[in-house]
């Protein structure tokens, strides 16, 4: 039996098993870990067309499990096959990089330590591979780089005389749960009037935030977790 998706809400997001809206993007993830077909050391968008329409037969017929649930096959017709392909699956690409750097790569000093700690889901050779690659120059270079405009960006926000715990209090009496801290940010930083950010530093970090949160299978935005508004930000937080 094939699983669809219906929406709901503002946002727009998928219902599935439990309501669980990133349960399309952890099913492109599986498959982009299971076959050894991706090139990690590249960008999605420089992958092989072949193996990307792999990726697109294969989420439709394939049976699997993701969190306790077995699924026969996703119910997708050819209007959702640009959008999986392009940036939903560009951005769980890019995230799921990120979240095997930031928890098996970044913690160790030492070339032995860190080729010692992999993912499960990669092999050695693959594992080593990608850690040779975030070893070259150009990689810490640019690693480097974004640690220091991270450390020194400072973002304006709306909060006025409206604390923090007042406002995380506020929105969650309008939506019956607390807000992460991602949508504190946000929340925060970003005008009422324009429903922009209010500045070119508060929208680079809630468009890096979005970027990793990723999108569904129609395209819309996820929630932005407690763990990516920490990726993003500098430590310490940005007035949040």
């Amino acid at each position: 039996m094939a699983q669809s998706w219906n929406c709901y809400g503002k946002t727009n997001n998928p219902v599935g098993p439990r309501k669980h809206p990133s349960l399309f993007l952890e099913s492109i993830g599986v498959l982009m870990a299971t076959p050894r077909r991706f090139n990690l050391d590249k960008n999605w968008e420089l992958q092989d067309v072949g193996h990307k329409q792999w990726l697109w037969d294969n989420i439709k017929v394939w049976t699997f499990g993701v969190a306790a649930h077995i699924l026969d096959s996703w119910e997708l017709d050819e209007t959702r096959k640009e959008p999986t392909l392009g940036p939903i699956s560009s951005d769980e690409f890019r995230n799921k990089k990120s979240k095997w750097k930031r928890k098996f790569y970044t913690p160790y000093t030492t070339y032995e330590e860190r080729v010692s700690h992999r993912p499960h889901q990669l092999s050695q050779q693959e594992w080593v591979q990608l850690v040779e690659f975030w070893d070259t120059p150009e990689q810490q270079a640019i690693s480097e780089r974004n640690k220091a405009n991270r450390a020194k960006q400072i973002a304006k926000h709306a909060a006025g005389r409206i604390s923090f715990p007042q406002f995380e209090e506020i929105m969650s009496k309008e939506h019956g749960a607390p807000p992460s801290l991602g949508d504190l940010f946000v929340r925060t930083h970003t005008s009422s009037k324009t429903h922009d950010a209010l500045d070119d530093q508060s929208r680079d970090y809630i468009e890096k935030m979005n970027h990793l949160a990723g999108r569904d299978e129609h395209g819309a935005q996820l929630p932005l977790t407690n763990e990516i508004y920490r990726e993003v930000m500098p430590r310490g937080g940005m007035g949040v």
